[in-house]
């Protein structure tokens, strides 16, 4: 069995953003949402209720918790541009998440991509940084990542600012998609990949204006997307 999991809570995204993704993948998969609102959702998308309060990105170590077969985890801010079923192929028994090829610290900080995630800062927001992004990720059973978390979630919560630090940091074995497979489209030159599978549209809160510029146009025309009623 293959799944796609999903995470909605709160305002940001729609029902319209996750039922995007069951339209994009053409319906073919296990489809569940984690959230704390299922209206809207296409009766196809098995929906499993978020327990109190939602802890903003925390949610998505939650899901490592769950067993559904092979399971790709999708951001709802990113844009599928071609066939993801190859994708499935790079899991094997270690769980697989979205390197960042695209963060070349060097020429600004005298860093390479490798070193960059150690730097120390007095500033709490600038210590652990990552070589991951998790907006894409896939396991079969991660269950050992959730539970090494749920032991001491406050001091990890403290720690580290935002889980793929944590995710990171805590010598847990992940493999990736080679370079290509997924891009940032702000962060990785704001150029359209057209031979990319996902195009990850993060960063829209620090330059909305430049970005849903290049998120309409992307969305409309050339990653496949179409308005639906």
């Amino acid at each position: 069995m293959k799944t796609i999991l999903t995470l909605k809570y709160g305002d940001k995204y729609s029902s319209d953003d996750v039922n995007r993704i069951f339209i994009d993948t053409a319906g073919k998969y296990n489809y569940v949402c984690v959230t704390d609102n299922p209206e809207g959702l296409f009766s196809n998308i098995y929906t499993i209720p978020i327990e109190g309060e939602p802890d903003g990105h925390w949610e998505k170590v939650k899901l490592f918790q769950y067993y559904f077969g092979k399971t790709l985890y999708l951001d709802l801010d990113v844009a599928i541009q071609n066939d993801i079923e190859h994708l499935f192929s790079y899991l094997d028994k270690t769980p697989v998440i979205c390197y960042t090829y695209w963060k070349d610290r060097g020429e600004k900080h005298g860093m390479s991509i490798h070193d960059f995630p150690y730097h120390k800062d007095e500033r709490w927001a600038y210590n652990y940084l990552s070589n991951f992004n998790s907006s894409v990720m896939m396991w079969e059973d991660a269950r050992h990542i959730y539970n090494y978390w749920k032991k001491d979630q406050d001091y990890y919560m403290v720690k580290y600012a935002g889980d793929d630090r944590f995710l990171y940091h805590e010598n847990f074995t992940f493999e990736h998609w080679p370079r290509g497979e997924i891009y940032s489209f702000k962060f990785d030159g704001a150029k359209y990949q057209p031979d990319a599978t996902i195009a990850l549209l993060n960063g829209q809160a620090d330059f909305p204006n430049l970005v849903e510029e290049y998120y309409d146009e992307l969305r409309m025309y050339k990653m496949g997307r179409k308005v639906h009623a």
